[in-house]
């Protein structure tokens, strides 16, 4: 059966999670493009965050009852849900509300790791439609309070293709992504997961063991935090991040980021090996080898 789809124009969009991402788009859209995006409709857990999510403007309505937003009128004409939720909270609202979204809306996420989701969605209803998606973008800090209309703007916004996607649909939220300032690209959710367990998964990973090696030296030596260097702080930046956020990611995406911490741990041994070896050319290979990669792979704002 087949749904009449409205254009993307006077689209109402229902975002599930206030936090840092979801108040940030509402936000981008309301800024930059009021008419398209309308109404914007904010699902949060908290009464704070639904009070401040009113009372600066970032949605026209907002409710602690998600099924209940999905029957708002304004959703009944092939409205957009973006989920915005931790990742397995987010698998677990495709599961329990599958039958609450209205025939004909677009699903779309937010969420850091894909496989769990996509297969979340490839089980949806037919009379919707649903597409994978996840803006690289952020901050150390979570929360509505945090929250910036110019979060997306030139970043990479990756969008994968599930069951439920169709030529529409995927148009809806790549239009979505641009709209609010973002600059997407397509990647299968299996390779999405093993590209991003190097890129993004793996540094947090190794930014909390940088953290946790430097506060347990710090028990016995009282100068390990007064001398930090910039690059101890660039380095463990990331480890400040928001807990629940990042359980979420490494529980979903655990065979593989485990994997790619195997292959960091063989490196690590290598670089030992030569320094316990005393092993001058060696190491110097091995450093400029990785000081080549930097400069030459690694894109710096």
């Amino acid at each position: 059966m087949r749904y009449h789809r409205t254009p993307v124009k006077n689209k109402a969009l229902c975002i599930v999670g206030l936090g840092l991402m979801g108040a940030s788009l509402a936000m981008a859209l309301r800024e930059r493009h009021g008419a398209t995006y309308s109404p914007i409709l904010g699902v949060a857990r908290s009464p704070d965050t639904i009070r401040k999510a009113l009372a600066r403007n970032i949605v026209d309505e907002a409710s602690s009852d998600l099924a209940a937003m999905l029957k708002h009128p304004a959703m009944q004409d092939g409205g957009i849900v973006v989920m915005c939720t931790p990742v397995r909270t987010l698998v677990e609202h495709l599961q329990q509300y599958r039958h609450d979204f209205p025939p004909g809306c677009i699903i779309t996420d937010m969420g850091s790791t894909k496989g769990e989701i996509c297969a979340a969605m490839d089980t949806l209803p037919e009379s919707v439609f649903a597409v994978g998606s996840h803006p690289m973008c952020g901050k150390e800090t979570a929360g509505i309070d945090v929250a910036e209309g110019n979060l997306y703007i030139n970043r990479p916004w990756i969008l994968s293709r599930t069951r439920r996607t169709d030529a529409a649909a995927y148009a809806t939220v790549q239009q979505l992504a641009h709209d609010a300032g973002a600059v997407t690209l397509e990647i299968e959710a299996t390779r999405h997961d093993a590209v991003l367990s190097v890129s993004s998964h793996l540094p947090y990973a190794l930014a909390l063991s940088l953290m946790t090696t430097a506060d347990q030296a710090s028990l016995n030596e009282s100068m390990i935090y007064p001398v930090m260097a910039g690059g101890f702080r660039d380095t463990s930046r990331v480890a400040a991040s928001d807990v629940s956020m990042w359980v979420d990611i490494l529980l979903s995406n655990g065979r593989t980021i485990t994997n790619t911490i195997r292959d960091f741990q063989f490196n690590l041994d290598q670089l030992t090996a030569l320094i316990e070896r005393q092993d001058a050319d060696g190491l110097r290979a091995f450093i400029s080898a990785a000081a080549d990669a930097r400069r030459n792979k690694v894109k710096v704002k």
